[in-house]
Order: structure tokens, then C-alpha cells, then sequence
């Protein structure tokens, strides 16, 4: 039921296709998508489906790591609301493809729980994380919460360190070696790092969905912080360890909003995976089986709202 629901979420992307005229200069991955398949519609479509199998991936993380303590959907649906409350965000950006390897690095990390043979996991890590980071630059933050969270779920020794650090440098080297031997490293090692670091030179959104989508993700921040001991209230120390790692994902996220010289709405879904799973956790926590119904609808309403302009923002 979540790839229906994700395409009615989304229906604003598929009737009016449309793509940032800055998508290109936040990773170059996007022109080289933009040339493999210039329909923006397709494109779209694809970001649908990638959302919802992310969604899908996140369930399958949630209940495989117990993080809550019943079956249910929300984890995904969540995510899939985060990934599309303005329309800015339902395009095919960097961002939401590299949130696909951010995922199955961070399943990886919470693999090695308990497990004495771990270095398939920790190295897999280090490349899914680094896969993410040359596809959208500003997730090179997340190497921290990498790094910390392996040390949270285990005695992280000095050969697992090495490992995760070859796993990093790995995607790096490859697509180093590719580069030189084709004759444009310089050209293409270039595009992949200029400009895409530094302080950022405006921090302020430029119109009013901006503002709203700021703001609702900040309260969102802010409710994670405040629910953090009700999160870990009757779980086991493994689980703990895995819900302290999300907030670490949060953490590396805003510290990136400072290595990125040009920010838009999309950095902002560098929280989703976290915050998707946290708030979810909220809603279950909620008495009554209708008050998180219309907590959800509320936020449909809204979604539809700011897609199709009902109102003048």
C-alpha cells in the first residue's frame, strides 16, 4: 500500500514535471542522470518508486532491529512524508538517491551488534557512506556519525577502524583510477569537489514554503531531542545503542548544513532517515488509535496545499 500512497503524495510531481534549475550544481551526478534520461517526468516516476523502496527498506530495518516494539508502517509512511512536503523535494535530486546508500550503511553498522565477524560490515559501511558522499558532496558529515556509531555498537578496535577507513576510500580510488585512465581526472575530480564546500553565504530561505518546511523541520528536531528518553524507555541496551546512533545521523546532518556553500530545500532531507524513524515512534506513543489519523491528515492537508497552491504563501 505504500507505493499508491507514495504516487498520491507526489500526483503535484507527475502532472507539472519540473526540475531546480540549480539540481546540476549541487552534484554533478545529476547532469550525468540528466543525460541518461532527460525526460523529467521519468525522472519523477523514478523518484517515486526510490522513495517508496526506501520506505519500504526503512520498515524492514525497523522491525528487523526491534527499534519499535510493534509491527507497523509508520517508519516508512513518515519518511515518505518528510520526502515530500514541498514540491521542491519530489524531483529526482542527489540527495534522495544517496539517502539509498546512507541507509544500507547504516543497516551494516547495526548488524555488527554482538557479531564477532564483522568486517564485511563495517568495510561495506565505509563504501556505502563514501557512494553517498561523492553523489551528494555535504554527506561527507556523515562519516562521523559512521565512525561514532560503530564505536557505539561495539569495542571498535584499531583493525576495524582501518577497515571502515579502507571502505571509505575505496569508491574514491576506483572512481580516481576510472577518471585517470579516461584522461579527465583533473576535470572530473574537479567538478566532483568545487564549489560544493565552504560556509554557506545564505542560510535564509527565499520564499514562504521555505520558511514552512524550515520551521516544521526544526519543530520536528526539537520533538526527537525532547522524546529522546521515551525512545529508549523499555528497550534493551542493543536497541538503545541504535536509536543513539540516529541522533548522531541528526547531528552530522546539521553539521553539514556548514560544509555546503550552496543550500536548498533538498539538504534538509539528510534528516528523513532519522527523523522518519524517531517521529514514527512519537505517533505510536500517542493514546488513542485517532489522534495520530489527524496528525496524518493534517499533514496531507498541508502537503496538497503547498503543491497545488491553494492558498497564496
Amino acid at each position: 500500500m505504500l507505493l499508491p500512497y507514495t504516487l498520491l503524495v507526489r500526483i503535484e510531481s507527475l502532472m507539472h514535471a519540473d526540475q531546480p534549475a540549480y539540481a546540476s550544481d549541487l552534484s554533478p551526478f545529476i547532469a550525468w542522470v540528466n543525460e541518461l534520461l532527460p525526460s523529467i517526468l521519468s525522472q519523477n516516476i523514478l523518484a517515486c518508486v526510490l522513495v517508496f523502496l526506501q520506505a519500504v527498506y526503512i520498515n524492514k530495518i525497523v522491525v528487523k532491529h526491534r527499534l519499535n516494539n510493534i509491527i507497523t508502517l509508520w517508519p516508512g509512511l513518515v519518511y515518505i512524508l518528510l520526502c515530500s512536503i514541498v514540491p521542491q523535494c519530489t524531483y529526482l535530486s542527489a540527495v534522495l538517491i544517496a539517502n539509498s546508500f546512507i541507509l544500507a550503511a547504516f543497516s551494516d553498522i547495526f548488524k555488527i551488534y554482538k557479531r564477532p565477524f564483522a568486517v564485511k560490515y563495517i568495510f561495506n559501511s565505509g563504501v556505502f557512506i563514501s557512494i553517498a558522499a561523492m553523489i551528494y558532496p555535504p554527506y561527507i558529515a556523515y562519516l562521523l556519525a559512521g565512525f561514532i556509531g560503530l564505536a557505539i555498537i561495539r569495542s571498535f578496535k584499531t583493525k576495524e577502524m582501518l577497515q571502515y577507513l579502507s571502505g571509505v576510500l575505496v569508491p574514491f580510488i576506483l572512481y580516481g583510477s576510472w577518471t585517470f585512465y579516461l584522461g579527465v581526472f583533473q576535470e572530473k575530480m574537479g567538478a566532483l569537489m568545487e564549489g560544493k564546500f565552504g560556509f554557506p553565504s545564505d542560510i535564509i530561505p527565499k520564499d514562504t514554503i521555505g520558511y514552512i518546511f524550515l520551521g516544521l523541520i526544526l519543530l520536528f528536531i526539537v520533538i526527537a531531542i525532547f522524546s529522546y528518553g521515551s525512545y529508549s524507555m523499555k528497550k534493551s541496551i542493543q536497541v538503545q545503542k541504535k536509536i543513539d546512533i540516529l541522533f548522531w545521523m541528526i547531528l552530522s546532518a546539521m553539521i553539514a548544513l556548514f560544509i555546503n556553500d550552496h543550500l536548498t530545500v533538498d539538504h534538509l532531507l539528510m534528516l528523513s532517515v532519522p527523523l522518519g524513524i524517531l517521529l514514527s515512534m512519537n505517533l505510536l506513543k500517542i493514546k488513542g488509535a485517532i489522534f495520530p489519523e489527524l496528525i496524518h491528515l493534517g499533514f496531507l492537508i498541508l502537503i496538497f496545499v503547498l503543491h497545488f497552491k491553494v492558498l497564496v504563501l
